[in-house]
């Protein structure tokens, strides 16, 4: 089954969601004044935002209106078109063991990023310590809301580049990033800064998870690297990377990331998978398919796309 799949636009703390309404020809509803720079596709997790929370806010549904996790079940992954026309404030997100012993979670949340056409010239992430940074001095930067940004590594990113982020490692999407999200299926984290950039005010409960101030410190992994040992551990260069799988065992079991381009073909290790049209359109599994169209692929694991369909498959 080749399905595809309702906007699903999700509030969050920082602005955009531009990029996604060109890319996909829709616009969010953002009446109440706050912005949702992330559509969540296909996905089977409620949202977390700390206040003021929305029941099924998140949940993905189908063109008829089916729920996703009605069809398929709890899916392994999540995936996300996200937005970002300010920097994202400094977070991190549990590894599997930190989610069952803080957070009561069988899944943490490794995640990773695909940039695409539209992101900016200039766009950057902020990603991992820098050698000597202690839980500690963490734990005071955090305190006086001081130095936090500069403990971690700026890293230029442009269309085409990858980037994977292990649990517990800090990390900041800078402004003018589009990209394909790809992560363990949950919506946990802790967040160090309490203001937004552009001014919006964290709510606690979002910044320490619910799991309180004291263990959010536990979240971190205190493991401080080189610029160019950050990079080489989680950066992929558009122009170094092979064609065709851009994430898989080979970094990590958590989930498979594939660009299959016009003609193309690819088999998943799992049955159930999603994708999103990065190309003009065409036909996948002989679906007609148009650019930003957004795919549940449930017990087709070939899947194949025509010429000018090319897809970001997520597994």
């Amino acid at each position: 089954m080749i399905a595809k799949i309702l906007p699903n636009r999700v509030r969050r703390t920082y602005l955009g969601g531009g990029r996604i309404d060109a890319f996909c020809g829709a616009s969010a509803d953002v009446s109440d004044g706050l912005p949702r720079p992330e559509d969540w596709m296909a996905s089977t997790v409620q949202a977390f935002n700390g206040s003021a929370e929305i029941d099924g806010e998140g949940l993905g549904r189908l063109e008829d209106g089916r729920l996703v996790k009605d069809v398929a079940g709890p899916l392994p992954i999540l995936v996300k078109l996200l937005d970002s026309d300010e920097r994202l404030v400094i977070q991190a997100h549990p590894t599997v063991p930190c989610a069952k012993r803080l957070f009561g979670s069988s899944v943490g949340k490794t995640e990773c990023w695909l940039f695409l056409p539209g992101t900016a010239p200039d766009a950057c992430v902020y990603l991992g310590f820098k050698p000597g940074v202690t839980r500690r001095m963490w734990r005071e930067a955090f305190e006086s809301q001081k130095g936090l940004l500069e403990m971690l590594h700026r890293i230029p990113v442009r269309e085409g580049d990858f980037v994977f982020v292990d649990g517990g490692v800090p990390h900041a999407i800078g402004g003018g990033c589009f990209m394909v999200e790809l992560q363990e299926p949950s919506d946990l984290m802790v967040v160090a800064e309490r203001v937004t950039p552009s001014g919006r005010r964290i709510p606690d409960a979002k910044m320490h998870g619910g799991i309180g101030w004291e263990r959010m410190f536990e979240v971190y992994e205190y493991e401080g690297r080189t610029f160019e040992e950050t990079c080489a551990k989680y950066v992929r260069r558009a122009a170094d990377r092979e064609s065709g799988c851009i994430c898989g065992p080979g970094l990590t079991d958590k989930f498979s990331m594939w660009r299959v381009a016009g003609c193309g073909e690819t088999e998943m290790p799992r049955p159930v998978g999603v994708a999103v049209v990065a190309g003009e359109g065409g036909e996948v599994n002989g679906v007609e398919v148009a650019k930003g169209d957004r795919l549940l692929v449930a017990g087709e694991r070939r899947v194949r796309a025509s010429v000018g369909a090319e897809l970001v498959l997520c597994a």
